[in-house]
């Protein structure tokens, strides 16, 4: 085994690989020639092979995002924060689109580790609406919707990525835009 090698730094090279190459191009081979050693040597730190590194890429995903989108929405309350939130989001998805497709489609929603490791994000969610008038009910449907829209866009931008006829930003800012309106108006939303 190569000094100075262990589980953090390999899937912190692995999360590398995927956002240059994709999530599904990572191999055991590619990744042990970066790191220069034999791939044999991974299955020291993974002996589940792919299938466990996969997993390790989603929580160390998870929680990469949880730290950013919590350092874009201190210090700011009701639309600032979930402007922040949401842009933040959408910047860690272009810089890390391999790792976010791992973090996506990885045992999702069959995992109780998943669902762990994704709370992070969810509760920076929770914690932005704070400084609204809602409802606990109110507060749930909402992180939802904003989950959905930040997932759903994501989706598009990362697979689509085109921006004809209308620019992605464009549409990204008018979405946000109505989710906000609808936001501030859920008193009036019939229950």
């Amino acid at each position: 085994m190569r000094t100075g090698l262990n589980k953090e730094k390999i899937i912190r090279v692995a999360a590398e690989m995927a956002d240059e190459k994709g999530a599904a191009d990572v191999t055991f081979k590619e990744l042990a020639e970066r790191l220069g050693i034999k791939s044999p040597s991974l299955y020291k730190h993974f002996i589940g092979g792919l299938d466990e590194l996969n997993k390790e890429l989603m929580l160390y995903g998870w929680r990469l995002m949880d730290g950013e989108i919590t350092k874009a929405v201190i210090g700011k309350a009701k639309d600032d924060a979930v402007i922040a939130l949401c842009y933040a989001y959408r910047k860690f998805v272009s810089e890390h689109k391999g790792l976010y497709e791992v973090m996506q489609w990885y045992n999702m929603y069959e995992s109780e580790e998943h669902q762990q490791a994704s709370a992070g994000a969810v509760d920076v969610m929770y914690r932005a609406l704070a400084s609204y008038e809602l409802t606990e009910e109110q507060k749930v449907h909402t992180v939802r919707l904003i989950r959905s829209f930040l997932q759903g866009f994501s989706t598009i931008e990362v697979n689509v990525g085109k921006d004809y006829p209308v620019p992605l930003t464009d549409s990204f800012d008018f979405a946000l835009k109505t989710m906000l309106n609808g936001i501030a108006n859920i008193q009036n939303i019939v229950q």
